[in-house]
């Protein structure tokens, strides 16, 4: 981490902070109230400011892409905030390589920023080619002007310059990248089968002093860990947002607030077509898109801020089937457009949004409310109440839990008794005393935490008649698998180099196969094999048969190599190979440098900026 986060980014004052905003401005998106007023800037790198706008959008780039992949992140959770922090990390990191690259005097030309857009194939239109106005459409997408997008990529090309330059190095021996890339590509085929234990050998039964010996030797990993039980109050925002009246004026009023918040705004489906002249495209207003004419995109969902205001003025102002312009594209040339759909804006009423404010708003006094419960429970605790009065004085659920593990485990199985998942509970649980009732503790998720512990089962040494049953069919595979093995490897070696394995092993019903061609770092396609089985056979010769258990413990595979296969390798293979193993080095000076930039220059965060604003 760039930064040692502060653990008091989550305390009381700061929560108190966002509540009593969180009240004015219910909704998310309140980060757009903090930053247009006042202070921006969200961190300081030496003598630069990251403001922040610029982690709001980084911050967004971040959510989209995890969205993507089916992971949901709600704002103002701590998700929410850490991928913020995450998103500033990789901001400040950027920073420093800018100021490394000013000190060093590296640039990006106008003519490497202009090569860079045209063959960004993200800027490409149907043909395949730079397209200005999908290089328009693009940047209006992801909220950037023209200006701003060419800054950053300047500053971009500029760091990579910098993180090249510390590539001149002097050229890898080739004999040395020539050895890597066949130690790396080099292929070997076996005939292998995955053969049961059971099948092998029978399960053993132990004689009773075989067990005991064998237990005596392990006893400690049968102990019984020791069991506390426990009183305690656990309390979240959550618990007592349900209690707490929110007037309909306060109601309205934050409906009032975040207008936009209400309002979906109006879709088009829409279709362009890019022309070079204003001629060009007045004489093809009739044919721009029929199915084959050339120049036209693919239909876009589009809102009016996706698009220049230049050009949302025409589209918006279509009806659908229309063809709209032709329109001077800013960016150069004259654009089409045909209107295939229209989605009408949706606005949600006061009364339909009710409950969801109401929630909102119920629920931040409610953290704020847990600020005057922590004070609360202190004053009791100072007068020596238990927690069960506590309860009873603040009309709160008291909560026990009976012979719990450290690990999270209860003495009795089947017990459906609920353990708090968060970490301070366990913690306290078998940090305590006996009979001694906790200081009020916040937990990292946002809850108030009370403890009192009331029993105290120590860990003890359990005997080999009580665990007898585990003990057994512990011995019994452990033993299985040593038998198993031993046997395997007999019977591998009476086939010798040449022997036909599937006579050998015929009685276990199991068929070899040859595999097909693998690397030392992949795994021939047979299930339930180990990469142990694969070392063993890049250390064979062909002809040597390995034995190895299986990943999950009840199989032998038993494997002879067939043929070691050395690829035929390309300059081009060579030279890939010889351009990784640079690029790791590269990596690692890379790294060293972004480590000694930091320690050279002060970073400073605004922990509460960002909680406020994500």
């Amino acid at each position: 981490m760039l930064t040692k986060l502060r653990e008091g980014a989550s305390s009381w004052p700061a929560k108190v902070i966002l509540c009593v905003v969180a009240l004015s401005f219910v909704g998310w998106g309140v980060g757009d109230i903090f930053v247009s007023r006042g202070e921006t800037t969200v961190a300081e790198v030496g003598d630069d400011a990251i403001d922040v706008r610029d982690l709001q959008v980084a911050y967004r780039n971040r959510v989209r892409s995890l969205q993507t992949s089916g992971v949901r992140i709600d704002p103002g959770t701590d998700l929410a905030r850490n991928q913020a922090r995450l998103a500033l990390e990789q901001l400040v990191q950027d920073t420093l390589l800018d100021q490394a690259a000013g000190t060093f005097g590296i640039t990006a030309s106008d003519a490497t920023l202009r090569a860079a857009i045209v063959n960004n194939e993200m800027f490409h239109g149907v043909s395949g080619n730079f397209d200005s106005n999908v290089f328009a459409g693009v940047l209006s997408m992801n909220g950037l002007t023209e200006e701003t997008y060419l800054a950053s990529l300047s500053r971009g090309i500029a760091r990579s310059q910098l993180i090249a330059s510390l590539g001149a190095l002097p050229s890898l021996p080739d004999e040395l990248v020539r050895r890597i890339t066949q130690y790396r590509q080099e292929e070997r085929t076996a005939e292998l089968a995955v053969i049961p234990n059971d099948v092998l050998v029978a399960r053993p039964e132990p004689q009773d002093a075989e067990l005991a010996s064998w237990f005596a030797d392990r006893s400690g990993a049968y102990d019984a860990p020791e069991y506390r039980s426990a009183s305690y109050l656990l309390i979240y925002a959550e618990d007592i947002a349900g209690t707490i009246e929110i007037a309909p004026e306060e109601i309205e009023a934050a409906y009032d607030a975040t207008p936009d918040r209400w309002v979906e705004p109006e879709r088009r489906l829409v279709r362009q077509a890019r022309f070079a002249t204003r001629e060009e495209a007045e004489e093809s207003l009739a044919t721009a898109f029929e199915e084959t004419a050339p120049g036209q995109s693919e239909a876009r969902w589009l809102r009016r801020d996706d698009l220049l205001e230049e050009l949302a003025e025409p589209v918006f102002a279509a009806t659908v089937g229309d063809t709209a312009g032709p329109v001077e594209s800013p960016l150069g040339g004259w654009l089409t457009y045909r209107i295939d759909e229209v989605e009408a804006r949706v606005v949600t009423s006061l009364e339909e949004a009710h409950d969801i404010i109401r929630g909102e708003l119920a629920l931040a006094q409610a953290r704020y409310a847990l600020f005057d419960l922590a004070d609360d429970l202190d004053d009791l605790i100072a007068t020596g109440a238990s927690p069960s009065e506590m309860a009873s004085t603040l009309g709160l659920e008291l909560k026990t839990v009976e012979g719990v593990s450290a690990s999270g485990l209860t003495r009795d199985a089947g017990s459906l008794q609920i353990v708090p998942e968060t970490p301070e509970f366990l913690e306290e649980v078998f940090l305590a005393h006996l009979d001694f009732v906790s200081t009020v503790l916040e937990t990292d998720d946002g809850g108030l935490l009370v403890v009192e512990v009331t029993e105290i089962v120590p860990a003890r040494a359990r005997t080999l008649d009580e665990v007898r049953n585990e003990a057994l069919s512990d011995w019994q595979a452990e033993r299985q698998t040593e038998l198993a093995t031993r046997e395997a490897d007999r019977l591998a070696g009476s086939a010798g180099s040449t022997g036909d394995l599937n006579d050998v092993f015929g009685f276990a019903g199991v068929t070899f196969l040859v595999t097909e061609p693998f690397m030392r770092h992949s795994m021939p396609p047979v299930a339930n094999i180990s990469f142990a089985t694969v070392e063993a056979l890049f250390d064979a010769r062909p002809g040597d048969t390995v034995v190895r258990t299986s990943e999950d413990g009840s199989h032998q595979v038993v494997a002879r190599l067939v043929d070691v296969i050395n690829a035929v390798h390309s300059p081009e293979d060579v030279s890939a190979v010889g351009a990784r193993l640079r690029q790791g080095v590269i990596r690692d000076i890379s790294e060293g440098l972004v480590s000694s930039l930091h320690d050279d220059v002060t970073v400073s965060i605004n922990d509460e900026m960002i909680d406020q604003s994500f």
